[in-house]
């Protein structure tokens, strides 16, 4: 008899990540997709009322809703039977650290693979965990990402949001005047001389914090 495919979802907001992992499925025979979604939220919802996954491909960051890290405790709590594999581009020390206490089976980060997805798809479906064996040195410009304390890394996410210093302030309780020298030593440091360029290269490093942090500045 032939063998049944794995059911694998997806959830990420981004849609290159997206067309990426329907491109890498497209030649295996083990797995195939059910769904790609575009929130962790959308994965809790399929888990509840479809058939469960045997696998869930999970980004940390979302926009909107939870993010996947409280996603995938919610899985984790209420059907254990299905394997999580965080696909992060935010490969920051903290938060690989609660990614594994959270209850993911495996972790791989995307723009620094030490194995290809399928391998760790293959050994997390086997009952392996797998996470990174170091953390890669990371640089937001000339400034390692692991140097960023808890305010900085809360200013910039707050920046990529598009947020005036204003705003920012108002959101972690600092004066405009404070949240402008913070962004200026950020830029010295960096040596990136532009708001517009560090909140796109913040961005894309996906250099956040959590909402409850945030909340506690």
């Amino acid at each position: 008899m032939k063998k049944k495919p794995l059911q694998v979802i997806v959830a990420d907001e981004e849609m290159i990540f997206r067309d990426y992992m329907e491109m890498v499925f497209r030649p295996l025979k083990d797995y195939q997709i059910k769904a790609v979604l575009s929130c962790a939220e959308d994965a809790l919802v399929w888990c509840r009322t479809g058939p469960l996954p045997d696998l869930v491909i999970m980004d940390v960051v979302m926009s909107r809703g939870i993010n996947g890290l409280a996603a995938t405790r919610e899985i984790k709590k209420n059907w254990p039977v299905v394997k999580v594999i965080i696909a992060t581009a935010m490969a920051d020390a903290d938060w690989l650290e609660k990614t594994r206490e959270g209850g993911a089976d495996s972790i791989w980060l995307k723009n620094y693979p030490e194995q290809s997805l399928p391998e760790v798809m293959d050994r997390t479906m086997a009952g392996e965990h797998v996470y990174p064996k170091t953390v890669p040195d990371i640089m937001l410009g000339n400034l390692p990402v692991a140097r960023l304390n808890r305010q900085q890394r809360a200013i910039l996410r707050l920046l990529t949001e598009g947020r005036s210093n204003r705003e920012i302030a108002e959101r972690i309780f600092l004066s405009p005047n404070t949240v402008k020298d913070y962004l200026d030593d950020l830029m010295e440091k960096t040596g990136i001389h532009s708001r517009t360029a560090l909140a796109v290269r913040a961005s894309r490093l996906r250099i956040v914090v959590s909402e409850k942090e945030l909340a506690t500045e």
